[in-house]
């Protein structure tokens, strides 16, 4: 059985969907009995693959501003122990290249993961569009069904690497492609990379990403949740991190030029 987290979400064809209350643990066969979509399913990952380049490309025009938190949970009710905050501007120059800056920073109030600001900047630095480009030769296609997401009927795709080069990151999980527009709107899982994972790594490892709907048949990764657990001592304390992507503009940066910006690698 496969545990699939998928909670509430409240989403509108022009406007973000919105973050989920705390997840409810659904259970989906692996190899459910389902009808058939309206379309083979085969065409539907050549549409939704394709709009993902398309959107790759959009996004790479565009700047935005990101808030990006760490909160140790200090009770089975979610209510934070303890917490760290960045916000950055993200932009891309007339160059291409894409920047970040930190605009404010909270100070840190966890007690048992120690993290720098530029730590909280790494996190972000993943595939957002892992299925862009020749996805049907790096990945196999799982159909599972459909799904009601608030207003959008969706299509629910297993994803799974043919191969595992090392030195490169899979995305391995499932999707939400919208019915009407083949765009994904929703996605759940891990990125593979095919090495042992050091001892030193970040934690967070599965993510549960939504999207907004911005340019078009475009949809960018606006909210991003992943839980984990962190040693302290012989026990171990919940730790949830939280990325928000807002205000999507094309262009140059419309905040004051300072601080300096870094290039994202």
């Amino acid at each position: 059985m496969l545990a699939l987290a998928a909670g509430a979400v409240a989403a509108q064809q022009t406007g973000p969907i919105n973050p989920p209350p705390p997840p409810v643990i659904q259970y989906i066969p692996l190899h459910p009995s389902v009808p058939p979509p309206k379309l083979p399913p085969e065409e539907i990952v050549l549409r939704f693959t394709a709009n993902e380049a398309a959107c790759q490309a959009a996004y790479e025009k565009y700047g935005f501003l990101e808030t990006i938190g760490v909160e140790e949970l200090a009770s089975k009710d979610g209510e934070p122990g303890g917490s760290e905050q960045v916000e950055v501007e993200s932009f891309v120059k007339p160059t291409g290249e894409r920047y970040d800056r930190i605009l404010r920073q909270s100070g840190s109030s966890l007690a048992f993961l120690h993290l720098a600001p530029q730590d909280l900047v790494t996190l972000t630095e993943m595939p957002l569009f892992p299925l862009a480009g020749d996805a049907t030769a790096q990945y196999d296609f799982d159909y599972r069904g459909t799904d009601k997401l608030d207003e959008l009927t969706t299509y629910i795709f297993r994803v799974e690497p043919k191969n595992v080069v090392p030195g490169h990151r899979y995305f391995s999980g499932l999707v939400w492609v919208e019915n009407e527009g083949m765009a994904i709107v929703k996605s759940y899982g891990e990125f593979l990379t095919g090495e042992p994972r050091p001892a030193d790594a970040l934690p967070f490892r599965f993510f549960d990403t939504y999207r907004v709907n911005t340019e078009g048949n475009c949809w960018f990764p606006a909210y991003l949740r992943s839980d984990d657990l962190v040693k302290a001592g012989k026990n171990q304390v919940p730790i949830r991190l939280i990325i928000q992507a807002r205000d999507f503009h094309p262009g140059q940066p419309v905040l004051p030029p300072t601080p300096p910006a870094q290039p994202r690698p």
